[in-house]
């Protein structure tokens, strides 16, 4: 029999089966690794797709094997512990982990000079090994747990102590660009003229007022007058060579109603009419004149409402509503539609495509369309749109992303691109530049275990010369 040999696993990968050999539940992981329960479960049907075994007793003799982890050879007395233990793990381990045992599937044991080599057969060398994990389990958890932050607060992200910063793959249309001075995530991002700001949002010393502006131009960064109330969760929109930034989640843990108004010009920031009500994880839109507000986050419930913001009269306006009241939309302006991707309703990430037409709500007709949906649902992502094709990065909230999505409007179709962070790469910016190498995508900062401050570039589509015709 030919000997597949498994494939090399992640940093956050080896981080939770180092984590599992010491006996943690996947609750525990996720509230050590700062975590969803879900991504861990992610995590694990790929640990054990590329271990090749079926169980968490048999990735944890595997990692013993291969020197992934280290213990001492455990006492005698603990086998009849540490047997019961193992098949407590077993018997939840593979469903909770979305794998069943496969019939008459062996697990390859592939030689290793790491091999601990007991004198006893493998089950008892399983509960001896397991037995002594959980005795170090059970005497350094309640220290890790009183170290815990809690997790359950999904407007703001958790930093963990291990680095886990995030490794831009090696692929032919991305590229790695001027890095931003202050890593961060869940920040409004506009593009004007060619310059990409970005406003505010959370990084590893919390909540900043930063404001930064890359020239897409020079690939060169500087710093802007701070933005007077420091918030995340938060978009912005151009209008008439301004840029808004309403509302957000600020360090009280409290959602406000500020719409806050940026100059670049003049590099100034003003004041304009509140919101009609606290919101954070919105998607935003620029339109002719103002901007749309969807959805969102009030403090107590996800949001169903639609506003409208008129520039020229300092005014709010309501719209007709969202069928599904949810936040952490994306949204992309294109002609006379806003197209909505995506969103969580608190217990469901959507893979929803909608579009919200300006000209039948003119006309005081329903405004709402329903398109073909992505693969995948999404969530913390962000999308970008140019000449008819919508493009959608990031995500990976509750679920483990490995690509891309675009859109193409005209043919109601979905395909997906390669995306330089998999898994978890969340709250990040997207804008689409057209300059002289063609249409260019710049992915700003994010989450991916850590705040990130790399500034991803993709080539959408090359140059294009127009000839007259003769």
């Amino acid at each position: 029999m030919t000997l597949e040999i498994p494939e090399e696993l992640s940093a956050r990968e080896l981080e939770i089966l180092r984590l599992v050999a010491t006996g943690a539940t996947n609750q525990q992981i996720a509230q050590e690794l700062a975590i969803s329960i879900n991504t861990v479960k992610a995590h694990l049907r790929n640990v054990f797709a590329k271990l090749m075994v079926e169980s968490r007793t048999e990735a944890t003799l595997y990692a013993i094997q291969h020197g992934l982890i280290e213990v001492a050879a455990p006492a005698e007395d603990d086998a009849s512990v540490g047997a019961a233990s193992a098949t407590e793990q077993d018997d939840a381990a593979a469903p909770e982990a979305g794998h069943e045992p496969a019939p008459g599937r062996e697990t390859p044991v592939i030689p290793s000079p790491h091999t601990l080599a007991w004198p006893v057969a493998l089950s008892q060398r399983i509960a001896l090994v397991v037995g002594a994990l959980l005795v170090v389990a059970v005497a350094a958890w309640p220290q890790a747990q009183a170290n815990a932050t809690p997790t359950n607060n999904r407007f703001i992200d958790q930093p963990i102590q291990v680095s886990a910063s995030a490794k831009a793959e090696a692929l032919s249309r991305w590229q790695t660009v001027a890095q931003i001075s202050t890593p961060r995530s869940r920040f409004a991002q506009a593009e004007l003229n060619g310059i990409i700001y970005v406003f505010s949002g959370l990084t590893e010393e919390g909540w900043t007022p930063f404001v930064e502006a890359l020239d897409t131009h020079t690939n060169q960064w500087e710093r802007r007058a701070n933005k007077p109330t420091a918030v995340a969760n938060v978009g912005a929109a151009v209008v008439d060579g301004l840029i808004y930034v309403p509302g957000g989640y600020d360090a009280n843990n409290s959602v406000r109603d500020i719409l806050e108004v940026y100059d670049p010009q003049q590099d100034q920031w003003a004041t304009a009419a509140p919101m009609p009500r606290p919101i954070c994880n919105y998607a935003i839109a620029p339109v002719k004149g103002g901007f749309y507000l969807f959805g969102g986050w009030d403090g107590n419930t996800y949001l169903d409402t639609v506003y409208y913001y008129d520039a020229a009269t300092d005014t709010w306006h309501e719209k007709p509503s969202l069928a599904v009241a949810r936040g952490d939309i994306a949204a992309a302006t294109v002609g006379s539609r806003i197209y909505l991707i995506g969103g969580y309703d608190g217990a469901t990430e959507y893979d929803l495509c909608i579009s919200y037409d300006l000209e039948l709500e003119a006309a005081g007709q329903d405004p709402w369309r329903t398109h073909a949906p992505m693969s995948v649902g999404r969530a913390g992502h962000s999308v970008a749109a140019s000449e008819g094709t919508l493009y959608v990065v990031g995500g990976g909230w509750d679920s483990y992303l490995s690509y891309s999505e675009r859109y193409d409007i005209a043919n109601d179709l979905w395909s997906t691109f390669e995306s330089p962070i998999v898994g978890e790469w969340r709250t990040l910016g997207l804008s689409a530049v057209g300059n002289g190498n063609g249409l260019m995508l710049y992915a700003l900062g994010g989450w991916n275990g850590g705040y990130l401050g790399a500034v991803q570039v993709y080539q959408a589509a090359p140059f294009r010369v127009y000839l007259p015709l003769p």
